[in-house]
């Protein structure tokens, strides 16, 4: 997939914030299904398995999944006002390059290791400490980017 710099620089605000929801959805979700095609090909040493991944993986997906949703169902209406400020919201091309970065990164590296333990070149607690860390890298940028794309905007009090 060739990325195009010139779309990377002009990238919206907006339109920055879909696209962190649908890399992260589908990280998410091709992860999960990596799990489930494992336990079902017996990859893994029974259900517990399987579960424990998916334990490690969601905890923080959930929490930057309720922030997301939060943030488009906080503000359901499109404004003239909102629309003048949406188009003067660009975001920088570094933060929207490293979003086409980071999320690929994030995939290929659990689903390796994921792999390695089907195959049994991990043990399982090596599987979940591999995962946590992982996890823990990714958390960093996306709790990042997250809270500062998603914040709440204060309300003016109006006296």
């Amino acid at each position: 997939m060739l990325i195009k710099t010139n779309n990377l620089k002009q990238m919206k605000e907006t339109k920055l914030k879909n696209v962190i929801l649908i890399l992260m959805l589908l990280a998410k979700f091709l992860t999960l299904g990596v799990v489930l095609f494992h336990h079902f090909t017996n990859g893994f040493e029974g259900k517990s398995e399987a579960l424990s991944i998916i334990v490690l993986i969601l905890p923080l997906f959930t929490v930057y999944l309720t922030v997301m949703l939060k943030d488009i169902f906080s503000n359901p209406y499109k404004t003239k006002e909102k629309k003048e400020i949406e188009k003067t919201k660009i975001v920088k091309a570094s933060i929207s390059i490293l979003t086409f970065i980071v999320f690929p990164i994030y995939f290929i590296a659990i689903f390796i290791s994921i792999n390695l333990r089907a195959s049994g070149e991990l043990s399982f607690i090596e599987l979940q400490q591999i995962i946590a860390l992982i996890e823990t890298i990714f958390g960093v940028y996306v709790g990042q980017i997250i809270f500062t794309l998603f914040k709440k905007e204060e309300k003016k009090d109006k006296k």
